[in-house]
C-alpha cells in the first residue's frame, strides 16, 4: 500500500495587503473617536455636575467662572481626535482598498480582505461618533450652565 502525496494547495492570504498598513492604526482609527466621545461625555457631566450642584442643593451660577471654557475645550479636543481617527481610518483603507476584487457584498460573503473591513470600520464610527460628539458641542450654546 503506498501513500500518495496529494497536489499542493494554493490557497491565498485572506488580508494580502495586511503588511501595507499595522495594527495600531487600525485600532486607533477603530477606537479614537469612541473614545474621545466617551472622555467628552464623562468629563464634561462630571465638571458640570459639580460645579452645579456640588452639594445637595442646585446654584445659581456654576462654582468656577471658567467652566464653560474648559467644557468647550474638551469638546473641541474630542472633535480634534475623532476627525484624526478618521483620517487614519481613511489612510489604512486607501492602502488596502484594492485588497481583494470585487464589491463589498462580495466580500462581506466570503470574509476576504479583512484589513479594509476594519478600516472601513474605523471611518465609519469616526463619522457616527463625530456627529454624537458635535451634538454634544452644541448642547453648551443651547443650554445654559446651572440655573442661570
Amino acid at each position: 500500500m503506498t501513500i500518495q502525496a496529494l497536489p499542493p494547495i494554493n490557497v491565498s492570504h485572506p488580508a494580502p495587503h495586511r503588511g501595507r498598513v499595522g495594527l495600531a492604526p487600525l485600532l486607533f482609527g477603530i477606537a479614537a473617536a469612541p473614545v474621545a466621545w466617551d472622555t467628552q461625555l464623562l468629563f464634561s457631566v462630571a465638571l458640570s455636575g459639580h460645579a452645579c450642584y456640588p452639594r445637595n442643593k442646585l446654584l445659581a451660577a456654576p462654582l468656577w467662572s471658567g467652566l464653560w471654557s474648559i467644557l468647550l475645550a474638551i469638546s473641541l479636543a474630542g472633535i480634534v481626535l475623532a476627525i484624526v481617527g478618521g483620517l487614519v481610518a481613511w489612510r489604512s483603507w486607501r492602502h488596502t482598498r484594492e485588497e481583494r476584487p470585487g464589491s463589498a457584498h462580495h466580500l462581506l460573503e466570503s470574509g476576504d480582505g479583512r484589513t479594509r473591513f476594519m478600516a472601513m470600520c474605523g471611518m465609519l464610527t469616526s463619522v457616527l461618533f463625530l456627529v454624537a460628539l458635535v451634538f454634544g458641542t452644541a448642547a453648551l450654546f443651547l443650554v445654559p450652565l446651572c440655573g442661570e
